[in-house]
């Protein structure tokens, strides 16, 4: 008993951020294990504890504000406590629970303990932390658990030293920030004030500028004014010259310009009349053109897009059915992988069951056979028995340290390959997710393009349509006025053969007065009727741009609310996909209600595995499928429900 209470107070001494505190408070058929979790210069705040037993994974804690933990274990299990934090160093206590037959039912003393974490740099090996820095077992001589000094003294010298390196590296990290924020601060200081000096000399000289263009502004004005008077005065005169001589040139040139204009005038008119007649013939032919060419050409876009539409449907489903394909492949893999692992794993604990109890019959016919040998040589001297006894323990405590040591390898090769399959596992559904992302990615931006395409064909239609119908609102106006225009020239041919003679000269010029009175009131009447057509289409386009407009944040709108439902769905589904009661083999349909939306919950259960598909409708319109917690299409989803 001294020997234990003397290990105890070493292990205090040199423990790993390790406090073991006995208290007589009793549990029973378990052990209670209380513990607090800090950190070197940190605070315990998404501080992790993770609980393996037997090489397995049970479950992980999470300490509060000050870190303090508490866990019962169940006797004759072996348990491993991992204490870990981004950016931090792990560390691991073993605890095992297995005690003598008989001794289940024992009350037993709680176990108390502190773990600090150091923070992690690169420039310190750590490997030593890969082991347990403590180990924890029962031990028949006190009755109770307690350290195992031996196993920690082996390991306190590496740990010390990693640990020392760790404080180092932290207390080295701390200053050199404190150094840098004092050069950071400092360099801050000295350009603010290198800005405020640049700022003083800026403004120096922009006033220094201003004075001087002032000045110069003031001479020039000066000079300009002067010269301005000058060139006044001789403008004044040569105005005076040069007004008299054009009063008189004036005169004769609008008697020559007159009936100049009048000559014009009359060719202008038949010139117009036959440009407008060609012009006409020529816009009417490629209308027609135009028309068909359209024609031709809507009808040729409508084929490509029904084909590009099915080629793209038709592709779309064949990569969902060989996505689908290939994760179920993927799946039975992984289930076969598990199962030869789990065999595996039996067969090796079956082995080391046989290798125990071979150990143990060996040990019970070694300890009998000692026993007769003692029996037999009561004769012998006391110092013979001395020795024999010690020679007895010294192998015992080897044998203990061997088992130790072979027990610690295999736990160490179990959780290598446990952290490569969690590795494997994850990195799988991690593809699985981007590839998810990368399908709703393409399908959302072709239903954009598909969306925008449309809209720009039919907002061109109708801009054509409208061009159109102008254009030929435009040709039967003009039509109409040709036909007035001439009706009017033949009423005005008969009036003027029934005038006299006498009066020919006089008709002539009133009818030529009254035809430029009439082709101006036709080209005002047109342009006010162009200018009318050119309101109507500017009000058109406007009107298509607005309605392109809220079209436009309509669908912005919709992929707004498509994308919070879709997080709301998400949401849902990580709720509905965790089940938590027993179900049997086989397809089971379950539908539930929530705010808004309704979801259709299909389990589907074999000798391999678990299959949970989510069907999550809004009341809003929108439906979203899922599988295992991810999104799927709604074809995938239709496929692997109908081969179940």
């Amino acid at each position: 008993m001294k020997r234990y209470i003397g290990a105890y107070i070493k292990f205090i001494i040199i423990a790993c951020s390790l406090i073991f505190i006995s208290q007589k408070v009793h549990s029973q058929n378990y052990l209670e294990v209380q513990g607090r979790l800090t950190f070197k210069n940190g605070s315990a705040k998404e501080g992790e504890i993770k609980l393996y037993e037997n090489g397995n994974f049970v479950e992980t804690y999470v300490a509060d504000r000050s870190g303090k933990f508490k866990v019962d274990l169940d006797i004759n299990n072996d348990y491993i406590f991992e204490f870990s934090k981004d950016g931090y160093v792990t560390k691991k206590i073993n605890i095992n629970t297995k005690v003598p037959e008989g001794s289940e039912d024992k009350r037993f003393t709680p176990i108390y303990f502190s773990v600090e974490l150091f923070r992690q740099h690169d420039d310190v090996n750590i490997i030593v932390f890969t082991q347990p820095v403590g180990v924890i077992k029962f031990y028949e001589s006190i009755g109770d658990f307690d350290y195992d000094v031996d196993y920690s003294t082996a390991i306190r010298n590496k740990i010390d030293k990693a640990e020392k390196e760790l404080e180092q590296a932290e207390n080295d990290a701390l200053e050199d920030e404190r150094q840098a924020k004092i050069e950071e601060q400092r360099k801050l200081k000295e350009e603010e004030e290198a800005r405020k000096e640049a700022e003083r000399l800026r403004k120096i000289e922009e006033e220094k500028a201003a004075a001087e263009a002032r000045k110069a502004a003031e001479e020039e004005a000066k000079r300009q004014a002067e010269l301005e008077k000058e060139q006044i005065r001789k403008q004044q005169e040569e105005e005076a010259k040069k007004r008299l001589a054009e009063e008189a040139a004036r005169k004769e040139a609008e008697r020559i310009e007159k009936e100049r204009i009048a000559e014009q005038q009359r060719k202008e008119a038949e010139e117009r009349a036959r440009l407008k007649a060609e012009e006409e013939a020529r816009q009417k032919a490629a209308l027609e053109a135009k028309i068909k060419a359209e024609e031709e050409a809507r009808k040729q876009a409508a084929e490509e897009a029904a084909r590009l539409e099915a080629e793209r449907k038709a592709k779309l489903l064949a990569e969902q059915k060989a996505e689908a394909e290939k994760r179920r492949k993927e799946e039975e893999a992984r289930l076969e992988a598990e199962r030869l692992k789990k065999e595996q794993l039996a067969e090796e604990q079956r082995k080391a069951a046989e290798e125990r109890a071979k150990i143990e019959a060996e040990e019970q016919a070694r300890l009998k056979a000692a026993a007769e040998a003692r029996q037999k040589a009561e004769a012998d001297s006391l110092k013979k028995i001395a020795d024999e006894k010690a020679r007895l323990e010294a192998e015992e405590k080897a044998k203990r340290l061997s088992e130790q040591q072979i027990e610690a390898e295999k736990r160490r090769k179990e959780e290598e390959a446990r952290l490569e399959s969690e590795r494997l596992k994850k990195e799988q559904l991690a593809e699985e997710q981007r590839k998810a992302a990368e399908e709703r990615a393409k399908i959302e931006a072709e239903e954009e393009a598909r969306l925008k395409a449309a809209a720009e064909a039919r907002q061109k239609a109708e801009a054509d349509s409208l061009m159109k119908i102008a254009e030929e609102k435009a040709r039967i106006e003009a039509e109409e006025q040709a036909k007035k225009l001439a009706e009017l020239k033949a009423e005005s041919e008969e009036r003027r053969k029934q005038e006299d003679a006498e009066q020919a000269l006089l008709e002539e010029q009133r009818l030529a007065k009254l035809s430029e009175e009439k082709r101006l009131a036709e080209e005002r009447k047109k342009e006010e009727e162009a200018a009318k057509v050119q309101a109507e289409l500017e009000a058109q386009q406007k009107l298509l741009k607005d309605i392109e407009e809220r079209k436009a944040k309509a669908l912005a709108e919709k992929l707004r609310n498509q994308e919070a439902l879709m997080n709301k769905s998400q949401k849902t589904a990580d709720e509905f996909t965790e089940i938590k009661k027993d179900y049997p083999k086989g397809k089971t349909v379950e539908e539930f209600e929530r705010t808004g939306m309704r979801i259709i919950r299909t389990i589907y259960i074999d000798n391999q595995s678990i299959r949970v598909y989510l069907k999550v409708i809004h009341d809003w319109g929108a439906t979203f499928y899922f599988r295992n917690n991810q999104c799927i299409s709604e074809e995938l989803y239709n496929i692997e429900l109908d081969e179940i």
